[in-house]
């Protein structure tokens, strides 16, 4: 939108900013039994893939991407 001129920025004019503080979390996951981790399983239709856990990120989006 910047290339063709149609993007239309406010007035900052004035503008400051300022700190905001993040409280620590206060919720904890729940244990998760080993036996539910050791699989993942990539769907698609009617499609099923089972990938071990440990399998990298890059290895799940280039199956996904070429289902």
């Amino acid at each position: 939108m910047t290339r063709e001129g149609k993007l239309v920025l406010p007035n900052l004019d004035g503008v400051c900013f300022v700190p905001v503080p993040v409280a620590e979390p206060t919720a904890t996951l729940p244990d998760v039994p080993e036996t539910e981790m050791s699989v993942i399983d990539v769907l698609k239709g009617n499609v099923t893939i089972r990938l071990a856990a440990d399998t990298s990120a890059v290895r799940i989006a280039e199956i996904a991407a070429a289902l």
